[in-house]
């Protein structure tokens, strides 16, 4: 295992960063309040930019310094050890989030909450996004991982996406040019989005208000949204319910320490307060291998780890 970065060699990036960008730069920064577990240690180094273009000296300076590089949105999907991340976290937030419609179409960067595009478009009269609504994360993430629910996906509605590859050279991609499947976006990996262009539909603004209303509604009744998780934990294997298969293994209520899997909904983990990353892996690796031993289905997650877990597999 590489050893991590030397003190020296942070703060001389750090100094880099504060001489050729207006990025944020803090050294030792807590991440558990920038994720949805509010579960994590500290990341090494901090750098949160304020503007579109001064990420490609970011990605470029990081490359050349050799340094681990982890890009956080808003959070929702990670589970960050209670060791830390040892190198650069580049957090992509509200700062890089606005948005611009030229109906039917939206061009949205990618520090925007996914929830707030969503209200954004119905408030236009604009359809499509509304299954979307209440799904925690950001639009830059949502494409990552091709989030969706009831039926749609992000990127029935993609037109392009641009961004940088972690090298700092300008991307830029065609949906033609693009594959996506369940919860994944191949062709996206190794790139650092910046924004979108998504093609909605005309509606009511009326309907598409019950419908987001019915969603949230829909949302609350099944999901534990009272404690903090990271949202679904494995990703709907072929064939059957990743909730469905832990339910019947016997886990709903599962704890180690204060994770549970969550008596509402199994396919939830959620932190019932003072939950550690350990815990939350443990009680992973438990689901994983009873539902195999099981069912003989084995797991994917859909939530990522960050950082050095104990025994990680």
């Amino acid at each position: 295992m590489k050893p991590p970065p030397s003190a020296r060699d942070l703060a001389a990036l750090a100094a880099l960063l504060r001489d050729r960008t207006r990025a944020e730069i803090r050294a030792d920064h807590p991440l558990a309040p920038h994720t949805s577990y509010g579960i994590g240690g500290s990341t090494a180094l901090w750098v949160a930019p304020t503007r579109e273009e001064d990420l490609p000296a970011i990605l470029r300076a990081v490359r050349q310094a050799g340094l681990p590089l982890f890009i956080l949105g808003r959070g929702s999907n990670v589970l960050v050890s209670d060791r830390g991340w040892p190198g650069v976290t580049l957090h992509v937030g509200e700062a890089l989030g606005g948005m611009r419609f030229a109906d039917p179409e939206v061009e949205v960067q990618a520090g925007c909450a996914l929830h707030r595009l969503v209200v954004a478009a119905v408030e236009r009269g604009l359809a499509g996004l509304e299954p979307l609504a209440g799904i925690p994360g950001a639009v830059g993430g949502a494409l990552q991982m091709n989030a969706g629910a009831f039926g749609r996906e992000i990127a029935d509605f993609v037109v392009a996406v641009r961004g940088f590859t972690f090298e700092g050279h300008p991307f830029e991609a065609e949906r033609d040019r693009l594959s996506f499947g369940y919860r994944e976006s191949p062709d996206l990996h190794g790139v650092l989005i910046t924004a979108a262009r998504l093609r909605l539909e005309r509606g009511s603004c009326a309907v598409l208000r019950r419908r987001v209303t019915e969603i949230l509604e829909m949302r609350s009744r099944r999901q534990p949204l009272d404690l903090p998780s990271c949202g679904s934990v494995f990703k709907r294997p072929a064939g059957y319910y990743a909730g469905a298969l832990i339910e019947e293994a016997g886990l709903k209520g599962e704890r180690v320490g204060n994770a549970q899997v969550s008596p509402k909904h199994a396919g939830f983990i959620v932190n019932r307060g003072g939950a550690t990353a350990a815990d939350v892996y443990r009680l992973i690796r438990r689901i994983e291998e009873r539902v195999f031993e099981r069912f003989g289905v084995r797991l994917e997650r859909e939530v990522r780890l960050v950082g050095e877990f104990e025994d990680r597999s």
